[in-house]
């Protein structure tokens, strides 16, 4: 679309030098429009990264991208009475980088010309194949020309259809872990809570002699920077403690360890965003009504740009993770306490930076290194996770692999036998707590369960506690955890129809043997498979098919089924199920069932008439199981053993 001659554009302002571009809470200014860097700490949340620098950005263009920048911020302002979040302000100004490249300027009306379109649409398919970048990359150039135009500064609305030509490198979801490496996961970190928990504040006070030592010889006038380095070194060195496994050291590394450990527990028993989890101090946890369910209480942050109070359900271990994190970080507290305070006396930071300081301060996780901190106190701590977990040594399976690439198809080929998990994040906890959930029974009638001293963490238990919490309407309905949720329901339900209608070489119960008649006679006229992946999707998510995973094995393809086929022990229901499904997979599982039924009926089975009728629904259910698998290709001796003290 050419310019119409009755079309009005704004052109780029021209700000003065002292053009306020970010404020103090108070409102005093804290960074100009032609800064090099803008500081956003007296006006955005305490979790963020507050500061970016424009000095990388070509001179030639640098004044005009700030000067765009500062005019839609506020025009966001004016509109919404807030200011803009950093993370949008952020984003735009990557994507105006982007746009003045392919434009080669920052006259943003040439962008309604069609020639000048075209060729800036050539430069920036050219740039995005050339340096294979990702889909993420299109949508911000996306948005910011989408932005310009609404600013008026150009006359072109645009869409994903504009870059057909973009060999776009498909975005990857967040990692999933496997359901053993993450039990593993789960367990390392609860043996370095439950390890160190004792200890915290031992670790507090040794590491606070640690950093006596360094002032103490920083300020020595006698002695060289590199004797005086020695010198720490050797005395903190010299520092006895009965802290298992801990070395003394200011660098914030055997810290960073146990704050990681704490970190992966808080994330994984509540499923919440990072910044969050940052958000949480040591009186976050709290047991809630008379049945004592162990809750968080802290700050959700994706309210249109407000935090607000909520809840999340989580476990009684998060309670030992928060004081770990907590009270062996104190030291650190009380001196950047101290440091706050006498920024305010001398005038450094306003009454409003010092609350906002204090705020971060009392947070859990902490800036481990001292002389590291910068304009914030509190650690993203979610960057040391991928070093937690070499440090862990938790490695792939074959097993492990095939259900990575299952459960994570934009990243097949990832995870390799013998290797750990090629990266973890906050982000990837949050994932792997929807998929869990989702396909793993989480909540049900789980058996999975984590080992922390002497007790079990069941996560039945955890469920049982979640349908009170939402009994009471107390818990987080976090809407974004639950479309992965969502999404993870409807690809688990793609991966069960699949294996039923394309994988398993055999199908028994009422509906596996009319599928596997089904299949036979499609297959049998020349089709490769009986549905494809892309068919079933579209099947399970308009509803056509539903399915439920038996927590005993095998699954029931009517999901509003109302038998109680999933009963362990007895034979719940003596006519069979006309919707049970059988794979290989899952008579595999229900041998491994009979075989744990077949032990317990052995050790039942002692003469005690008290026990015929328990041992009577057992062996039904026994020889139940093995009519299911019979016809697999399985090895098993048919049960046929005689109820002591009855005559059958």
């Amino acid at each position: 679309m050419n310019i119409n001659k009755n079309t009005f554009l704004k052109k780029v302002p021209l700000f003065d030098n002292d053009e306020i571009a970010t404020f103090h809470m108070d409102g005093t200014p804290l960074s100009h429009v032609y800064d090099n860097v803008w500081d956003f700490s007296g006006q955005e949340r305490v979790t963020e990264r507050a500061r970016f620098g424009f000095a990388t950005i070509d001179a030639k263009y640098r004044k005009s991208i700030q000067a765009t920048l500062l005019f839609f911020m506020k025009e966001r302002k004016n509109k919404n009475k807030t200011y803009a979040k950093l993370s949008v302000v952020r984003s735009f100004r990557q994507g105006l980088v982007l746009v003045s490249k392919g434009l080669n300027g920052c006259n943003w009306a040439e962008l309604s010309d069609d020639v000048t379109y075209r060729a800036f649409k050539n430069n920036m398919v050219k740039y995005i194949n050339d340096e294979n970048l990702k889909v993420s990359t299109v949508d911000v150039i996306i948005r910011t020309i989408n932005k310009l135009n609404e600013l008026e500064f150009c006359a072109r609305p645009v869409s994903r259809d504009d870059f057909r030509q973009v060999d776009i490198k498909l975005a990857q979801q967040h990692v999933a872990i496997p359901i053993k490496m993450y039990q593993k996961l789960i367990s390392e970190a609860i043996n370095i809570v439950a390890t160190y928990h004792p200890h915290r504040k031992a670790i507090s006070d040794i590491q606070s002699l640690a950093e006596e030592i360094y002032e103490e010889e920083a300020k020595r006038l006698d002695v060289v920077l590199g004797l005086a380095r020695l010198n720490v070194t050797h005395k903190i060195d010299k520092l006895s403690h009965s802290i298992p496994n801990f070395k003394v050291l200011r660098n914030g590394y055997q810290l960073n360890y146990i704050l990681s450990a704490c970190g992966i527990i808080i994330l994984a028993f509540s499923g919440m965003r990072k910044s969050e989890m940052y958000r949480l101090s040591k009186r976050s946890f709290l047991f809630k009504g008379t049945n004592k369910i162990p809750i968080l209480q802290g700050e959700e942050t994706k309210r249109n740009g407000f935090a607000v109070r909520e809840t999340w359900q989580t476990h009684a271990i998060v309670k030992d993770a928060l004081e770990l994190a907590y009270d062996a970080t104190q030291y650190l507290r009380d001196i950047y306490n101290e440091k706050n305070k006498k920024d305010l006396d001398c005038g450094k930071i306003s009454k409003l930076q010092f609350e906002n300081n204090l705020n971060q301060i009392n947070s859990v996780f902490l800036i481990t290194k001292v002389k590291m901190r910068s304009t914030r106190y509190n650690n993203d701590i979610g960057r040391f996770f991928k070093n937690t977990l070499s440090q862990f040594e938790i490695l792939a399976t074959q097993e492990d692999v095939e259900e990575f690439n299952r459960i994570n198809p934009t990243r097949a080929g990832e995870l390799k036998v013998g290797e750990t998990l090629p990266k973890l994040t906050p982000h990837d906890l949050r994932r792997s707590f929807a998929v869990f959930f989702k396909r793993y029974g989480f909540g049900s009638t789980s058996t999975i369960k984590f080992q922390y001293k002497h007790r079990s963490i069941y996560m039945s238990e955890y469920y049982s506690n979640n349908a009170r919490l939402q009994a009471m309407e107390d818990v987080l309905l976090d809407y974004e955890l639950l479309g992965l949720m969502n999404e993870e329901g409807i690809s688990t339900g793609v991966d069960i129809f699949d294996e039923i209608y394309n994988k398993s070489k055999c199908l028994s119960g009422s509906a596996g043997k009319r599928i596997y008649k089904d299949r036979f006679d499609k297959l049998g006229h020349g089709q490769h498979v009986y549905m494809t992946r892309d068919d079933i999707e579209r099947l399970v998510r308009n509803g056509t098919m539903s399915v439920v995973k038996l927590p005993t094995g095998g699954y029931c393809v009517n999901s509003s089924c109302t038998r109680v086929c999933g009963i362990g022990v007895f034979a719940a229901e003596k006519k069979p199920c006309e919707y049970q499904v059988i794979t290989d997979d899952q008579a595999k599982e229900i041998l491994r069932q009979n075989k744990r039924l077949i032990k317990v009926f052995r050790e039942l089975n002692t003469g005690e008439p008290m026990m015929n009728s328990i041992l009577i629904g057992q062996k039904q259910k026994i020889k139940r199981n093995e009519t299911l698998i019979k016809d697999f290709d399985l090895n098993f001796e048919p049960f046929d053993e005689r109820i002591k003290g009855i005559i059958e």
